[in-house]
This record gives C-alpha cells, sequence and structure tokens, in this order.
C-alpha cells in the first residue's frame, strides 16, 4: 500500500521541487527503531489473539487491521483520481480491470498460494520504499527499482519461504478423544464449502503436544484408490497410497462400517505424535462438509488427546521433484544477479542491504524461536500471516513517523504550489483532516474498534451468514487482491 501511498500524510505535488534531490543515506538508526517497533507490536498481538482465540486468532487480526489498511489507503488513492492527477483515472480504470480479472480468475481455480506471493511481493516492495523514504525524510525519491539488484532481490526472497507455508486454511474444527467412534468411521463436520465440486482440497489432521505417543493410528491402502496423494509431514508417505476416507455431503448416508477383516488389508497410519497425516482429493459435488475417517486406538491412553482437523487449499503443497530442481537453480541464478549487481556499487547505498539483512534476519530469527517453543500452547501463525500483520504495523510506524516530520516542514509545503482542484472539495477537506496527527490516529482507533466489532461478531458471536462477505478471511483474500494491485501504478497509462 506505501508505494502508493507518498499521498497518503502529505501530497507529494506540495513538496517543492528543491527538495528532489535530498541523500538517501540517511542513519540507520532510525529504520531499526521502526522495525523494532513493528515487530514487537506484530508478536504482541499475536500472542493476545492467539492465547484466547488460537488460530482463528490470527485469521480474526488480519481481518480486523486490514480493513482500516485497505479504507485509508484506498481513500487517498482515490482522491488523486478525483483531483484528476496525471493518469490517475485511466489508471483506476486499468487496474480496476485487471482487478476483476484476478477475482474471477480465483474464484473458478482457488488461486491462493499466487495471492500469497502478490502480496508478499507486494510487502517487500513496500519495504523498501519505507527505507528510502525514511533515509529522504518523506521526500520525493528515487524509484525503488532504480536501486541496484532490487528487482531480482524481491524474486529470491519470493521463491525462498517453504511452500506449505503459504497454505489457506478453508475450515478447522478441533475434536477430543471422546469424540471418536473407536474401531469405526468418525465423521469430522464442518460448514459446508458451496462451491466444491470439481475442486481440489486437501485435509491433515494433527494432534498437537503428542511427541512419542502411540495412542491412535488411521489406515492408508496400498493401492491407488483415491485422485489425490497421501501426505504425511506435508510429504509424500512412501509406505501406502491413499488414506481411508469418505468425504460427506448433505443427505449422503454414513459409510458401512468397517471389518476387522477389511482393517488387517490396510496399513496403519499413525496420528498421535504431533506430525500431519493428510490427503489430496477431488470433490464429487457441492457442499462439501464433513469427512470420515476410521480412528481406532494403538496403545491405551487415559490422557487428554486434542485433534485439529484443516480443510485447505492445496496449490502450494511441497514442491515435486523437478519443481524442486528448478526452484534451485533460480535460488542461484538469482543469489549471482544480486552479488553481481552488488559488488562494483559496494560502498554505494550499502545501508539499505543492511537494512534489509537486518528485516529478513529478524523474520527469520522470531519464526524459529516461536515454531520452536511449545510453551504458547497454540501454533505460532504462518510465515504470510506474520509478513501481514507485520506489513500493517510498518505501515502505521511509517505514517506516523512520515506526519511528525512532515510537520516540521510546513514552511516548505505553504511555498509550494497549490493542490489540484478536485471535482469534490468535500473529499479533499476529509484528506486534509486525516492529515493532521491528532486526527489520523483518532480515525485509525475507530476504524479497528469498528472492525474488530464485526470480526468478533461474525467468528465469535454467532453474527449472520452473509457477514462473511465482510469479515471471513477467505473472502478477505480478494480484499487483498484488490488492494495490491491498486498499489501499482501502470507506465502504460504514461505513455498514453
Amino acid at each position: 500500500m506505501i508505494a502508493n501511498e507518498d499521498t497518503h500524510v502529505a501530497d507529494q505535488g506540495a513538496i517543492t521541487a528543491g527538495l528532489n534531490n535530498v541523500s538517501l543515506s540517511g542513519p540507520l538508526g532510525r529504520a531499526f527503531r521502526n522495525i523494532a517497533v513493528a515487530l514487537t507490536l506484530t508478536i504482541l498481538t499475536f500472542a493476545f489473539t492467539g492465547y484466547f482465540w488460537r488460530e482463528a486468532g490470527y485469521e480474526m487480526l488480519i481481518v480486523t487491521m486490514g480493513w482500516p489498511h485497505v479504507i485509508l489507503g484506498f481513500a487517498f488513492y482515490f482522491g488523486r483520481v478525483l483531483r484528476g492527477e496525471p493518469t490517475s483515472r485511466l489508471s483506476f480504470v486499468i487496474l480496476f480491470a485487471i482487478t476483476l480479472v484476478l477475482w474471477t480468475i480465483h474464484y473458478q481455480y482457488q488461486i491462493t498460494g499466487l495471492i500469497y506471493l502478490y502480496f508478499l511481493f507486494h510487502l517487500f516492495r513496500d519495504e523498501i520504499f519505507v527505507y528510502l523514504q525514511t533515509g529522504a525524510r518523506h521526500r520525493t525519491t528515487q524509484s525503488v527499482y532504480a536501486v541496484a539488484g532490487v528487482g531480482p532481490l524481491i524474486l529470491l526472497m519470493l521463491l525462498i519461504p517453504k511452500q506449505q507455508d503459504f497454505r489457506q486454511d478453508m475450515r478447522r474444527v478441533e475434536f477430543s478423544k471422546a469424540q471418536i467412534a473407536n474401531d469405526n468411521w468418525t465423521l469430522i463436520p464442518f460448514p459446508p464449502v458451496s462451491a466444491s465440486s470439481g475442486r481440489e482440497f486437501y485435509f491433515y489432521l494433527q494432534a498437537p503436544h503428542t511427541t512419542n505417543l502411540r495412542a491412535f493410528i488411521s489406515y492408508a491402502t496400498p493401492s491407488d484408490t483415491h485422485d489425490g496423494l497421501m501426505l504425511v509431514g506435508d510429504h509424500r508417505w512412501a509406505h501406502g497410497e491413499d488414506l481411508v476416507f469418505v468425504p460427506q455431503y448433505p443427505g449422503d448416508a454414513p459409510p458401512v462400517p468397517i471389518t476387522s477383516q477389511e482393517n488387517s488389508k490396510q496399513i496403519p497410519v499413525l496420528l498421535t505424535g504431533g506430525h500431519r497425516v493428510g490427503q489430496t482429493f477431488t470433490a464429487a459435488k457441492n457442499n462439501l462438509s464433513g469427512i470420515w475417517l476410521p480412528i481406532s486406538n494403538l496403545e491405551p491412553y487415559d490422557g487428554t488427546t486434542q485433534f485439529v482437523f484443516h480443510l485447505a487449499s492445496p496449490p502450494l503443497l511441497p514442491y515435486s521433484g523437478p519443481t524442486t530442481l528448478l526452484r534451485d537453480l533460480l535460488i542461484v541464478i538469482l543469489s549471482a544477479i544480486v552479488l553481481w549487481r552488488l559488488i562494483p556499487r559496494r560502498g554505494r547505498g550499502s545501508q539499505l542491504w543492511i537494512y534489509l539483512a537486518v528485516l529478513a534476519g529478524s523474520f527469520a530469527i522470531v519464526q524459529m524461536v516461536l515454531k520452536s517453543s511449545s510453551n504458547a500452547g497454540y501454533p505460532f501463525p504462518l510465515i504470510f500471516q506474520f509478513a501481514v500483520v507485520f506489513h500493517y504495523w510498518s505501515w502505521y510506524v511509517f505514517s506516523f513517523d512520515k506526519l511528525a516530520t512532515l510537520s516540521a516542514s510546513v514552511q516548505a509545503v505553504t511555498q509550494s504550489p497549490p493542490m489540484q482542484s478536485s471535482i469534490c472539495p468535500r473529499y479533499d477537506q476529509v484528506l486534509g483532516y486525516l492529515r493532521r496527527t491528532p486526527s489520523f490516529a483518532l480515525t485509525v482507533v475507530l476504524l479497528n474498534l469498528v472492525s474488530a466489532a464485526g470480526v468478533l461478531w461474525y467468528y465469535q458471536l454467532g453474527g449472520l451468514r452473509s457477514l462473511r462477505y465482510l469479515f471471513d478471511y477467505n473472502c478477505f483474500l480478494y480484499v487483498l487482491v484488490f488492494h495490491v494491485t491498486f498499489s501499482f501504478r501502470p507506465t502504460l497509462a504514461r505513455k498514453l
């Protein structure tokens, strides 16, 4: 969002041309302070939501903070359109058309993984923009892509994360061992997925905090019986082809009970131990509403076992062999290109690379420390979820820093040419109100409170089902697509 938000806090047209050549090599201290503040706030908000609502809390947090982020960003962007700034109206039409195309493709094919990468590209680009703007004290600066090696670096960052870190949960169910129909089919129900027919899904079952526990098993088939793939720990299992399971659709009768003779022909699969056991498959009908699994006791266990079932989109499952090789090759090539662009320029712009190294290292350390700790009692968010919330907080830190800096440059702003008139002067008055620190802070707080109330109503208080179009995490991915797309400025518009 920030790439389009140089008009967010103060219009760039209000800065005199003489300020454009400010050095970008500002002190790293301010940039590091901003990283530390944003990371601290991100960890604290995730800890709070995870403590109260576990994994659902992470989705609630992304939607809660996302609406104010998107609304404010678009409000200032639309101000440019109303004022008729050069190419803004044609750009608006182009970006809106691209958004509709991406929405349609996602509705038909569920390109969840590509949306995740799309947003991460937006995040990396904007964090570089934030550094350049902070170093230039929020005056007009060069393009992000004009910095040597930035383009290949962004592509490299998108290839490094593991693909399972970008999986989208569509449904989640928790149940205890008391709900298991021992030595028979156990139904794991969830709210129906309306347009499920012909779509590929991935479900997996996990029993957290059961390391070395051999209490429950399910079964796998020695031959391929489903149009899918069985995965253990997100990798193909070498000892069996498919899980024994039956999808549930409305009106379907329960599956026929499994006999002991049939079980003897199957391969036992350990469910406890903390690992994931799952299966990809294609739904045969609409309104997929559950999965039947045979679950049995392997060893006596008197403790409490809690299972977590996930129904997820599968486009970004672990890479296949040839794809892994291609990914590794691209990582080597892009790394070489980045080094080749940097070595002849060492000493120039090195602070930016120090900043990016600290940012990437901070992300890696936080993920390793928190994922390896079981003291929290709940799973840590995926890297995508963590990155999104960090982006929200980073934008607030950047915006308030920009407000404070430009408020000290009022004299320069008042000497600049007047802003182009808008077809809606009252809209410009609203934007002017938001460019004052107290007004902006109050608006941010109020928008987040309203958004949080709606999310809590939908997720925790049994709100109307129709609210999912506003507050459901899966539906909010469409909003993220809209937000990222409108952060671009098509060069085509400038050429026409």
